[in-house]
Parts: C-alpha cells; sequence; structure tokens
C-alpha cells in the first residue's frame, strides 16, 4: 500500500483496517481516506432509525407477551421461557441488575435485554424453542398484521438489521453493503411498529442526503465531515 503524505492517518486506523478502502478506490490513497470519513459519516446517520427500531421492537413485543401471559415478568410464565440461550442473556441481566441496586423490576431487565435477544423471538427459537407456536402464533403475529411472507421473512429482514447495526457498534465498514435498501428496511420494518416514527424518519432521516453525497465525497467535489 502506497500510503504517501496520508501515512499517519492510515498508520492510526491501521493498514489492515484500512486496506478494504484502499482497494475499493483502487489504490488511491486520497480517495480511500475520503471513503473512510464518508462511510463514518453514513454509518452515523443510520444510526437514528436503526436505534429506533431497536427500541420499538424492544417496547411492542414485551408490551405484547406481558399482556399475553398476564405479567411484566413473561419470561418468568413457565409456558413462556425463552430457549436456554435466551434464558442464558435474562440472567446475565439480572445479575448485573443486582449488582448495582438491591431492587430492579421487569423493565429494567427488558432494557438490558440486546436487539439480538429481541430479533430471536421472531425466530425458530432452536432446540425445544419451538417460538412459532410460543411467541408467533398466539401473540407476536398480531403485531404485523400488513406484513406479506411469513415468519421466516420478517426475521430474515430484522436480522439483517441487527447485523447492521452491530457492525456500526463495533465501528466496521459498512461502504459495501447496499445502504439505501437497508434505510428502506429499517423505515418499513418501522411501520409495524410505530407509523409514526417511521413517518418521523421518512421525513427527517439524514440518510438519504448522505447516501447522495458518496460520490462527491469520493471525487473531493463536496468536503467530508467529521
Amino acid at each position: 500500500m502506497t500510503q504517501g503524505e496520508h501515512g499517519p492517518l492510515v498508520a492510526v486506523i491501521s493498514a489492515e483496517r484500512f486496506q478494504p478502502f484502499f482497494d475499493e478506490c483502487g489504490g488511491d490513497a486520497a480517495r480511500a481516506i475520503r471513503l473512510y470519513a464518508w462511510d463514518s459519516e453514513i454509518a452515523r446517520a443510520l444510526q437514528g432509525p436503526l436505534r429506533d427500531l431497536e427500541v420499538s421492537l424492544r417496547n411492542r413485543l414485551h408490551d405484547q407477551l406481558g399482556g399475553r401471559y398476564g405479567r411484566p415478568d413473561w419470561w418468568n410464565e413457565r409456558r413462556a421461557e425463552p430457549n436456554w440461550h435466551g434464558q442464558e442473556e435474562i440472567q446475565a441481566a439480572e445479575k448485573k441488575l443486582a449488582k448495582r441496586r438491591r431492587n430492579y423490576e421487569a423493565c429494567d431487565v427488558v432494557a438490558q435485554l440486546s436487539f439480538g435477544f429481541w430479533v430471536s423471538l421472531l425466530g425458530k427459537g432452536g432446540r425445544g424453542g419451538n417460538y412459532e407456536m410460543k411467541y408467533w402464533n398466539p401473540s407476536l403475529r398480531h403485531l404485523f398484521r400488513e406484513h406479506r411472507g411469513g415468519r421466516e421473512v420478517l426475521h430474515g429482514k430484522f436480522d439483517r438489521m441487527r447485523t447492521l447495526r452491530n457492525r456500526i457498534a463495533h465501528q466496521e465498514r459498512i461502504f459495501h453493503r447496499h445502504l439505501d435498501e437497508d434505510f428502506r428496511t429499517a423505515v418499513a420494518l418501522l411501520r409495524h411498529l410505530s407509523s409514526p416514527m417511521a413517518e418521523r424518519h421518512d421525513k427527517h432521516s439524514q440518510v438519504p442526503e448522505v447516501l447522495a453525497r458518496r460520490s462527491g465525497v469520493l471525487s473531493g467535489h463536496d468536503p467530508v465531515r467529521l
């Protein structure tokens, strides 16, 4: 890799981390540095809809299952116990809360559980889980009345958003993804959970503007935004 005047920036980023940007830009280090900046910009813009999607999914699923099983800590209802992996995550959340405070409520546990936990409730549940019969058929499908394609398709879409959310959270590159489709998927899923929130992102999200800036930023015509 020929770094030239950009060597100090590449060194702090690390050559290994920077290589995909360098490759994408055909060996042009200056263009690759601009792509690195744009990648950070679009990641920041996407955090908005992904954050609201995670919070909305968490709260809607929790409310739905709490109502179904008649208790806020629905996971302690024998009929509603998640699979072993889900139980481990709940136990880890409770243990963490117990170290912080003597008393905590179900809502505190809910706030500790990962996006992956909530997305998994739309999945099959693995061995012994049978989430389709435990969660989907009796309860969760009612949240997605407008969805066409079945539970597995819906779960796949949410899982792609989980992957994108995790890549952003771990500062991994996302420029290689179909980001316009990702954004449209996030808003479409959000519309199932909260039409007002989806409309808010339709009207005010920075994502479309940042996507449109890519070619201008890479060419040097438009300034980078840090």
